[in-house]
């Protein structure tokens, strides 16, 4: 079956966007103060497969005041190649023994410099455009700590397999629903308000979720916008597509619920308010349901199969 003409054509944009280099591979990144300053922290380990895509959907951004900083868990699968190949690019690259993922983008964050941050990991892209888009959105909304949007999901092939529309933030939602309505990877945030909150905690599977908790609880004010800027990829290597951070990361998530509640999550709160509140984005939201559906359809006709 034939995917959505708008996933195809997301698909389409995304594999020529990352088909190679558009900036000098031996030149440092521009740094024009007159653009806010952003730093991207790439965690990476063992990632080469994909590592270099990741590299050039950030760097062809062409933004005019880019910070990359990589982080590497010493690995031995070719990665340590690429990275020396675009090594002029970044602010900051170190490879060695670390503490797992959250470490490492700890360890990034203390070589930023930027005004403004995030991750996006190695096996991960940035959209075109999306930098822009993201300090466009803090001009207009300068009293915005937390700026986030939409993401797409994709596969190893760099094909568009569902979109992930996001909504305003409300803290009930996200803590009854448990999935991660701030989308990381589309997210950016005050550098001095993650350096606030202590950083990431060492968790293995919900950091980005658990930080966007902390933050909002630190006072933070999050702004969405309606653009598409990053794209998740879920491959069999990978956390998530090896149904690993689903099995496990109950008890990382948990941790926000008791810590807002007063108490522990229980069976009402898992098999009737968090269906409730999905139910709810679904009905108030309809791209959220159509995209679901769309999903679902692939799914169903063996969409896995045809490239």
């Amino acid at each position: 079956m034939a995917f959505s003409p708008s996933s195809t054509k997301h698909t389409r944009l995304l594999r020529e966007f990352i088909g190679a280099p558009l900036f000098d591979v031996s030149a440092p990144p521009e740094a024009d103060p007159a653009w806010p300053r952003i730093s991207i922290i790439t965690p990476s380990f063992n990632q080469a497969p994909f590592l270099e895509r990741t590299i050039i959907s950030i760097h062809n951004q062409g933004y005019p005041n880019l910070e990359h900083i990589v982080i590497d868990g010493g690995s031995t699968d070719g990665s340590l190649e690429i990275l020396r190949r675009y090594a002029n690019r970044f602010h900051h690259w170190q490879s060695g023994p670390d503490k797992g993922q959250s470490d490492a983008i700890n360890i990034g964050a203390d070589h930023a410099t930027g005004s403004h941050m995030t991750w996006i990991n190695s096996d991960d892209l940035l959209l075109p455009g999306a930098l822009h888009s993201l300090s466009r959105a803090m001009k207009e909304h300068p009293q915005a700590d937390l700026i986030y949007g939409n993401q797409l999901e994709i596969d190893a092939s760099d094909r568009v397999i569902k979109r992930l529309y996001t909504v305003d933030f409300d803290i009930n939602d996200f803590l009854y629903e448990i999935n991660i309505i701030v989308h990381q990877q589309s997210a950016l945030w005050r550098t001095d308000l993650f350096r606030g909150i202590g950083g990431l905690k060492m968790f293995r599977y919900a950091m980005d979720y658990d930080m966007t908790y902390r933050m909002y609880r630190a006072g933070a004010r999050l702004c969405r916008i309606p653009h598409f800027l990053s794209a998740f990829r879920v491959h069999a290597s990978g956390l998530t597509g090896s149904g690993e951070v689903g099995r496990r990361r109950g008890g990382e998530v948990d941790a926000a619920f008791r810590d807002y509640m007063g108490r522990d999550r229980n069976l009402f709160d898992r098999v009737f308010m968090r269906p409730l509140y999905k139910a709810r984005r679904m009905l108030f939201h309809p791209n959220i349901l159509l995209a679901a559906m769309e999903h679902r359809t692939w799914q169903w006709t063996g969409g896995g199969r045809g490239k």
